[in-house]
């Protein structure tokens, strides 16, 4: 019996287990971090890990790996020359050739390769040593250890879930699944699972072979054949030598014909337990995680939710939280913060969620702007954490005091998201005033690619505990401020935040206070319209699809397209195998067929009835103006983005969006005003490129869609056609994104060869271009970022990739950013500069929405001509390009007719 005083010792199959964590999540949830990171696999294994030594407590533990390079069995699977196997059409055996073993392993997929390296690293952290042996599979390296280990009388764990190790079951050693609820296998379990003992193991995988390692067995001889001959005979060399007693024909040839590679076979299937290499259990003694290096690894990786799990770093703030302060308490405060500053958190800030995308962030489940008011307005006693001196915190109720401090001009204030703490103040009748920092903006200026900036995560990836409350929030805001700001000055992204992230924040929050105003008449017709439209669609696809059925349903959609019309299924995938009706399955569909057409027009018109008709009369308030909430942390170009409702998103190509925004009207007795820059990456293109022939044509006024159209196809600007022009206009700003011949052809419909044509002939007409696309690479492979115009910077970690498909996603990415972040640089100073002239000119204009590019005003009717000189000076003279910044600006009654 093994030493009940000697502490078990768990040994890993590691590589087995990453696979298995691989297969898992690329079924069911791929994960990536923001910049195209794959992850999931790391997080599978992480949380393995962490499970299992939060279940068993392992005091020796080890993780083993296999080792590159050729092992014993490559030169001993060479003498296997040939097999016989059996031809089921020819009802004969067959010689067949002999690759050699695992000749027929497909090699690791790419995006499993760049997970290695993190799972060593989380291996490292966790300060599981990693063993491994030259010339030897993992397989061995645990056979040897466990012998050793149970030797001197400590009981093994083998944690795999692979079946070759049932071999190594005994009396002491034993098999650990944790993906099967941690099944333990012992020799009893191992053979009510198998069939066979702990020592017949081997015998049943010799017979049966193994197709993964290409491990040949007796061709023929499958699971039950093999269990139910080792049974009869009792061992593999017994079955070999009494071959001609086997009833079954196909097993007894099989046997016969191949009686040396069944053996060679065993060889290839033993484990090797005597692997020259020493059993250090000192070096296995289970140790306290790394955190600062868990911290790190889970900060790069976005694995937010396991940082907050970490103590604070050992620099993180050391709270001490007075919810109930004394009067000399509270004095002491009100000294220090006069003199020096101060931070502060209340409730009703919204944290910013996840963002899908950087145009289509995550709709989160948080109030409206509309709901934080109405709700800020009941709560009688506001209360709000402060934090002057470092460390120590304080909950203190909203007062006279309180709210002079505030709007001290001389003071300077610390917060996360300044934005949403004005909102929460306001009705409490406070203003912000003075110097700001905002935590929340810091981050996001350091990196934009991460997932939240919210307080929490932002506390957690900085080594801080998530805030528990008002007052552990302010002490960390106060502790965070001027450690992100020095980081900021250290990455040269500080300028960013002080000249656009930061003064933008009170005009976006004006602009929210605004609101737009909408026509609840107009919206109420739109929706009988949709109403009547959606049904007609509907009666159309039941007619063409010869019956009826729930269109909102993929499953019976799937069934009606693929089974009763016979249209082409799409490949199956996911955990289910379920065939999509995904939009890019229907308008590949739909180029041929009419059903999957009006589908996708039946899915527009109720998406846009649902999401906008019926929704926006809910969100208005009395005077029947809806206040948006813009995101200024939550893409990773810089662009804002608009929630609840998302304004940006109203489609404006489509007459039915058009439609919709004629509901966005002007307050009576003044008008809309929208100003949009005009082909604004275009112009930036020409100006980090000095293209010659770019610039030249954005001086002079020439149309830079004729021009193209021109140059790459040839054709005389004199005879240029609609057509033409709009191919032309499809090159140019495919440019700018990094398209493909590929997604070239499949936009103009033309072959991959005449798309490519196309492209080489633009670098070759704009050299400027293409040596600006070459310097750019150049640089972000050189520092791993890219920077727009201002200095926003933006991390492209998979520019080096070594899949191809990620490589290229991150160079048309490099690329890109510059161009469209520069551009959401540029309409932001812009915004800033507008607010600031309407402000002072005591003007009754209201800046009321920004959709990337554009802005939009309310406009008394005296203060047109004013307003529209004033608009077009400050966005097209925000900064000095080399070619004019040009803004289009239109006046009208409501969105639609500008």
């Amino acid at each position: 019996m093994p030493d009940q005083a000697k502490p078990p010792v768990f040994l890993l199959d590691t590589m087995n287990f990453i696979f298995r964590a691989y297969h898992a999540m690329q079924r069911s949830r791929p994960m990536s971090t923001r910049s195209g990171l794959p992850t999931a696999a790391t997080y599978v294994f992480v949380n393995m890990i962490r499970k299992l030594r939060q279940d068993f407590s392992p005091h020796y533990f080890a993780a083993v790996f296999d080792v590159s390079g050729k092992v014993f069995r490559d030169d001993r699977a060479k003498e296997i020359g040939s097999l016989r196997k059996w031809n089921s059409k020819t009802q004969c055996f067959e010689e067949v050739g002999y690759e050699g073993y695992k000749a027929k392993r497909e090699a690791m997929p790419e995006d499993l390769v760049r997970q290695i390296p993190f799972i060593r690293r989380s291996l490292e952290v966790f300060r599981i040593p990693i063993l491994e042996a030259e010339g030897f599979e993992a397989d061995d390296v645990i056979g040897t250890l466990s012998c050793r280990a149970a030797e001197q009388g400590h009981d093994v764990y083998i944690v795999s879930g692979d079946k070759d190790m049932m071999q190594l079951v005994n009396e002491r050693v034993k098999v650990l699944n944790p993906q099967k609820d941690n099944l333990v296998l012992d020799a009893a379990k191992v053979e009510e699972v198998l069939g066979v003992p702990p020592s017949k193991v081997i015998d049943v995988m010799a017979l049966r072979g193994d197709t993964i390692d290409n491990i040949p067995g007796a061709p023929g001889i499958g699971d039950k054949g093999s269990v139910d001959l080792i049974k009869e005979f009792g061992s593999l060399e017994a079955v070999l030598d009494r071959a001609e007693e086997v009833k079954r024909k196909t097993y007894r040839e099989s046997l016969q014909h191949n009686r040396d590679a069944v053996l060679l076979s065993k060889e290839l299937v033993t484990i090797d337990c005597n692997v020259p290499l020493q059993l250090d259990l000192t070096a296995m003694v289970t140790q306290e995680p790394d955190l600062e290096g868990c911290r790190e690894l889970f900060t790069e990786l976005e694995f937010t939710s396991w940082l907050k799990e970490l103590a604070p770093a050992e620099s993180a703030v050391k709270f001490e939280l007075i919810e109930s302060p004394t009067a000399e308490q509270r004095a002491a405060f009100f000294s220090t913060a006069r003199a020096s500053g101060f931070a502060f958190a209340m409730d009703a800030a919204q944290p910013a969620p996840a963002a899908e995308s950087d145009e289509e962030p995550a709709q989160p489940t948080t109030m409206s702007l509309l709901d934080v008011a109405e709700a800020a307005e009941k709560q009688a006693d506001c209360s709000i954490g402060v934090c002057a001196e470092p460390g120590v915190a304080l909950a203190l109720q909203l007062n006279d005091e309180l709210r002079s401090l505030l709007g001290d001009s001389q003071v300077p204030k610390r917060v996360h998201d300044m934005k949403a703490a004005m909102h929460a103040l306001r009705p409490q009748g406070a203003k912000l005033h003075g110097a700001i920092d905002d935590v929340m903006l810091l981050s996001y200026a350091l990196n934009p690619t991460h997932t939240t900036q919210s307080l929490a995560d932002v506390a957690a990836r900085n080594g801080h505990a998530p805030p528990a409350s008002l007052t552990s929030a302010a002490a960390i805001v106060n502790a965070l401020a001027p450690a992100l700001r020095t980081h900021a000055e250290e990455s040269d992204v500080a300028k960013v935040y002080d000249t656009i992230d930061l003064p933008l924040a009170p005009v976006l929050y004006r602009m929210e206070e605004a609101g737009v105003r909408i026509d609840k008449r107009v919206l109420s017709t739109l929706s009988t319209r949709f109403g009547a439209e959606i049904e007609r669609l509907g009666e159309r696809i039941y007619e063409l699809a010869g019956q009826r059925f729930n269109i909102n349903s993929p499953k019976q959609l799937g069934v009606v397209l693929f089974t009763h019309m016979g249209l082409p299924a799409p490949v199956k995938y996911g955990k289910g195998k379920t065939i999509s009706t995904a939009q890019d399955v229907l308008e590949q569909l739909a180029e041929k067929h009419e059903v999957p057409r009006l589908v996708l027009e039946y899915r527009h018109v109720s998406k846009l009835k649902s999401t906008y008709i019926d929704q926006l009369p809910l969100m208005a308030d009395a005077d029947s103006r809806v206040h948006t909430t813009f995101q200024a942390a939550a893409t990773s170009t810089g662009r804002l983005s608009s929630i609840n409702p998302n304004l940006q998103n109203i489609p404006i190509r489509t007459e039915l969006g058009r439609e919709i925004r004629a509901a966005f009207t002007a307050a009576p007795g003044s008008e809309l005003l929208s100003a949009d820059y005009s082909q604004i990456e275009l112009r930036l293109l020409a100006h980090f490129s000095n293209d010659p022939l770019l610039v030249r044509a954005y001086q002079t006024g020439e149309d830079i869609h004729t021009l193209t159209a021109s140059e790459v196809f040839g054709v005389p600007v004199e005879s240029m056609d609609k057509e033409t022009r709009a191919r032309a206009k499809a090159v140019n700003f495919g440019i700018v994104y990094g398209i493909s011949p590929f997604g070239l052809a499949a936009q103009l419909g033309i072959a991959q060869a005449e798309a490519r044509a196309y492209i080489e002939r633009y670098f070759a007409r704009y050299q400027g271009v293409q040596a600006f696309i070459e310097k750019t690479l150049a640089e972000t492979r050189r520092t791993g970022s890219v920077r727009t115009l201002f200095g926003r910077v933006r991390p492209i970690p998979d520019i080096e990739s070594r899949n191809p498909n990620q490589r290229g996603f991150a160079e048309r990415t490099a690329v890109n950013t510059p161009l469209q972040g520069t551009a959401a640089d540029l309409i932001k100073l812009a915004m800033i500069a507008l607010d600031a002239k309407i402000t002072d000119r005591k003007l009754k204009t209201r800046m009321v929405l920004q959709v990337h590019d554009e802005l939009l005003f309310e406009v008394p009717a005296d203060e047109k001509e004013e307003v529209e000189e004033l608009v077009r000076a400050e966005m097209e003279g925000v900064v000095k390009l080399n070619v004019p910044l040009v803004a289009d600006l239109g006046f009208g009654p409501n969105w639609r007719d500008l």
